[in-house]
């Protein structure tokens, strides 16, 4: 029996191995959600790791069972689950430190508990910001066809007929007329070259730390949307500093595992020079106090009431249930701005068309009466 087990072990690794080029090791958040909260149901029940793995290998698709199989070997090689759910799942690395603590204090199952929640919170907020802005998103891809469509469709047939004329038209034909006939002429030209600075607007952005950094900076600017991401990444900076002290981990490493999670640049590097400050004992409170005018103001005395009393952790989380709510409102004033800008600007290009067919005929029509 020890003979087979071993064999069937090293088939498996050999497996795991030969599928570990063809497979993918980042995780779609609800994936790791539904596994997290498998893995804290299995082992509130008594269950040890090893078992664990090996029952929420179940059920699940052949990738993820390839992954679930690369962690398994590796806890049962003396690994911690955290990191090998790091590695191979994709899980951030805010949720893997708060698991790891709870690795090394014995309450691993809480620890789980925390980190999928921690994930729902930001699963629920991401699809709030979604579904708030697929109305205008939605507005806006069709009203760019409709104009589209009446450039190439509709003009070409109505500019040979305006030439023909053999007269002054009016400004808005003339630029119109342009804009159809540049449209025709070079509209694949246009579209390659989109496609191109798109591409390399994305490669730039991925390997190029100065240019992200630009594009975070101006991102930042915008006025509502500027203050909508901030606030996003804000409320999850706090979310998970408070989760990792709640669990009983100190403020120093919570606050540096955190702030490397963040990715908006400008509020990374707001957090990164107080992370000096925060080492030596100086109230995290205290530091935020009028440090960037995009930190609300109530952040900071939540925060030193939290440090006064001894609940630091819940004051952080509490904190960012209430820019949850800010975002929420700000993304309905959002949508309510969006809508009748992009239906106003709809009608003024359909309109703008329309005007710059009637115009021409209008003035024949006037002159033949006279």
């Amino acid at each position: 029996m020890n003979s087979l087990h071993i064999r069937k072990v090293q088939v498996i690794k050999i497996q795991v191995i030969t599928n570990t080029m063809f497979t993918k090791n980042k995780w779609k958040r609800r994936d790791i959600i539904l596994l997290l909260e498998r893995l804290e149901l299995y082992i509130s029940s008594g269950l040890p790791i090893d078992k664990t793995l090996m029952i929420a290998e179940q059920g699940i698709s052949t990738r993820q069972k390839v992954c679930i199989e690369k962690v398994r070997i590796n806890v049962t090689s003396g690994s911690l689950l955290s990191k090998s759910l790091a590695t191979h799942i994709g899980l951030p690395k805010t949720l893997a430190g708060l698991i790891e603590h709870g690795e090394s204090s014995g309450e691993l199952a809480r620890a789980l508990g925390t980190a999928r929640k921690l994930l729902e919170k930001e699963d629920e907020l991401i699809k709030k910001c979604t579904s708030a802005l697929a109305y205008p998103v939605i507005i806006g891809i069709f009203a760019s066809l409709l104009t589209i469509g009446l450039v190439r469709g509709v003009m070409p047939q109505i500019i040979p007929m305006l030439k023909s004329l053999h007269v002054q038209l009016p400004l808005l034909t003339r630029i119109v007329m342009s804009v159809s006939e540049n449209i025709t002429m070079y509209g694949l030209y246009m579209l390659l070259g989109s496609i191109l600075l798109i591409g390399l607007f994305s490669f730039s952005y991925k390997k190029i730390r100065f240019f992200k950094s630009a594009c975070h900076t101006i991102l930042v600017r915008i006025p509502i949307i500027g203050s909508l991401f901030y606030s996003y990444s804000l409320s999850l900076f706090l979310q998970s500093c408070g989760a990792l002290v709640e669990s009983g981990l100190q403020l120093g490493p919570s606050y540096s595992n955190t702030v490397a999670t963040v990715t908006l640049i400008p509020l990374s590097k707001l957090l990164q020079t107080e992370l000096i400050y925060i080492r030596k004992g100086i109230p995290l409170g205290q530091l935020l106090t009028n440090k960037s005018k995009l930190i609300p103001s109530y952040i900071s005395p939540l925060i030193l009431a939290g440090e006064a009393s001894g609940t630091l952790g819940a004051s952080l989380i509490r904190a960012a249930s209430i820019i949850d709510r800010d975002i929420e409102h700000s993304l309905k004033k959002l949508t309510s701005l969006i809508e009748p800008v992009m239906m106003t600007g709809m009608g003024v290009v359909v309109g703008g068309i329309a005007l710059s067919i009637m115009m021409p005929i209008y003035d024949i029509s006037r002159v033949l009466q006279h």
